[in-house]
């Protein structure tokens, strides 16, 4: 009896494991796959998506002038923990391109306004070409997304 209970823990466990690998890895490439989208968008466009999506002038613990790698490295870590809940709740919601664009979406409309509030090189809250790219970067975001949740599920991983 202990033996296939400690089966089903270890289990459970490397299903955590894989999760998070997993998570992290998606959470890196979808957000740097959106940076690289969102910092080639505004070179072409002149629309300062890029910088409204580094933008952490509001963070009054964060010191100014933070370097464009450091900028970025905090967006991943804000993109990490999306992938990981994205991946897990692949366990109730089974349509892993509705969810992650559902979830991408969502987010870039949930922070449009806020985001474009508060600070001066953001774009303004009424441009609607740069929220036609915000939303297209986010949905770009949700493509790559969804790619691991496809390969999440095709290994069980919605089980772990």
């Amino acid at each position: 009896m202990k033996a296939r209970g400690k089966g089903v823990s270890s289990l459970k466990h490397r299903g955590i494991v894989m999760l998070l690998t997993l998570g992290m890895m998606a959470g890196v490439i979808s957000g740097t796959v959106l940076g690289f989208a969102m910092k080639l968008l505004e070179q072409m466009t002149g629309s300062a998506v890029y910088v409204l999506l580094l933008n952490i002038d509001f963070v009054k613990w964060v010191p100014d002038g933070l370097n464009e790698q450091l900028e970025f490295a905090l967006h991943l870590i804000v993109s990490i923990p999306l992938a990981i809940i994205y991946l897990a709740l692949l366990s109730i919601w089974r349509s892993p391109v509705v969810l992650s664009f559902g979830m991408s979406i969502a987010a870039a409309c949930c922070t449009w306004i806020p985001l474009t509030q508060l600070s001066v090189r953001t774009p303004d809250m009424s441009d609607l070409t740069a929220l036609f790219w915000w939303l297209m970067g986010h949905f770009l975001y949700g493509a790559v997304l969804a790619c691991f949740g496809v390969f999440w599920l095709r290994r069980g991983g919605e089980e772990g």
